[in-house]
């Protein structure tokens, strides 16, 4: 299978993807699934999801963040691989997160309640921000919410009423 993509961007967004072969996507979606482990450049590992686009092209978002740290740009090729994701949650748990889960057990149930969408998108709001303290203090806001029974990550950073 091809191993060199071209990296492309999304419209006039900031969004970049690489575009995966019918067949390839074929050969990933062994029984229905759509989470991969994309692993650029031999070095960078991420979790990511096949999309299809109305007309039919298959692809995986790449984040700014992993083109800044491979210093690539859209038209610049990368050499990647693909495997399905097999990892309980498909996408790294932050410890930060782990951490407050782990001390209160009430929210760590809530969470374990969650679809897997809503846990991955928990977690992305975790590994958004930079610092430690942030990351702690966002795990914090989770585990209250979640308890409160909100559940949608784009429902979980806006301001009480």
């Amino acid at each position: 299978m091809k191993d060199l993509y071209t990296i492309a961007k999304m419209g006039k967004g900031y969004m970049h993807y690489l575009e995966l072969s019918p067949a390839l996507v074929k050969k990933l979606s062994i029984g229905g699934n759509k989470r991969v482990i994309c692993t650029l450049a031999g070095t960078i590992r991420l979790h990511a999801a096949v999309m299809k686009t109305k007309e039919g092209m298959y692809y995986v978002m790449i984040g700014s963040k992993y083109l800044r740290q491979l210093q690539l740009v859209a038209g610049k090729q990368v050499k990647a691989t693909f495997t399905i994701d097999t990892s309980e949650l498909q996408f790294p748990m932050p410890e930060e997160l782990a951490e407050v889960l782990r001390t209160d057990p009430v929210a760590e149930l809530e969470f374990n309640r969650l679809t897997p969408g809503n846990k991955r998108g928990l977690m992305a709001l975790v590994n958004m921000v930079k610092s430690v303290d942030k990351k702690i203090e966002r795990a914090l806001l989770i585990a209250e919410k979640i308890k409160r029974g909100v559940h949608a990550p784009q429902q979980i950073l806006k301001k009480d009423r």
